[in-house]
């Protein structure tokens, strides 16, 4: 896990990033005084108008990988921080991101069992949480959406193995605009949605130290979206489907 003063450091960095009007400039703060010792290099992607900071080649540690668009943008962060071992999120989260007006994503660089400290959501601390503070204070009626992915046959309710997406933000008494959300995905994309803890009692986030640090500072706009298999691989090869989860998204904000 990084130190304290580096993740102080990336998060005034992420901030001043994502508040500018020109993210493809300000991504090159990084490379200044001060930031440069953090690790992360700005990278103009082949997709027009968006720009990455991604790890130095020789600095490598599981930092993430962060994109914005370099100017505008809806005030939405897209997370997928178990790419590897939920399959399809990172994809998943990839296309949200490029097909939507989405101002951010993230992902996660290892696997989250790769070693103690590398589930950048289970840790105390992280880039991932630094960035998610940053978006938190630039934009506090934004949304972060947290992809998940989960296994029905390992669902201990009967709740858990029927459901095709469980709705969270870590806490036991959820937001109404997250209600609104659930109810939302339900009709539009026909599936089972439920919410955690109105509608099923497990994988309501409670463990989530990212969810919990954002709570903590006042954020209600926090979605752990959790998703079965098969839900994953109709978003990923279904573009009206990834379109009407923004659109949901987008309409019930807090």
């Amino acid at each position: 896990m990084p130190d304290a003063n580096s993740i102080n450091q990336a998060q005034k960095g992420f901030r001043y990033w994502l508040a500018a009007d020109d993210r493809l400039v300000a991504a090159h703060g990084f490379e200044s005084p001060g930031f440069d010792t953090l690790g992360f290099k700005p990278v103009e992607l082949s997709e027009p108008g968006i720009v990455a900071l991604v790890e130095k080649q020789d600095a490598r540690r599981g930092r993430g990988f962060f994109a914005a668009r370099t100017g505008g943008g809806t005030p939405l962060l897209i997370q997928a921080p178990h790419q590897y071992y939920d399959l399809r999120t990172g994809t998943l989260a990839r296309k949200l991101f490029l097909e939507s007006n989405a101002m951010a994503a993230a992902w996660n660089t290892t696997h989250r069992y790769h070693s103690d400290d590398t589930d950048l959501v289970h840790i105390a601390d992280s880039y991932l949480h630094a960035l998610s503070r940053a978006f938190a204070d630039v934009h506090p009626k934004g949304r972060i959406l947290q992809l998940h992915g989960f296994s029905s046959a390992k669902r201990e309710s009967l709740a858990g193995r029927e459901a095709q997406a469980i709705l969270s933000d870590g806490s036991s008494y959820p937001s109404k605009a997250l209600a609104r959300l659930t109810d939302c995905l339900s009709q539009r994309l026909d599936i089972r949605a439920l919410l955690y803890p109105r509608d099923v009692r497990e994988l309501g986030a409670t463990t989530n130290t990212l969810a919990a640090d954002l709570r903590r500072r006042g954020f209600e706009g926090f979605v752990h979206l959790e998703l079965d298999a098969e839900l994953r691989k109709r978003l990923v090869r279904d573009a009206d489907a990834r379109n009407i989860l923004i659109q949901c998204v987008a309409e019930t904000r807090p």
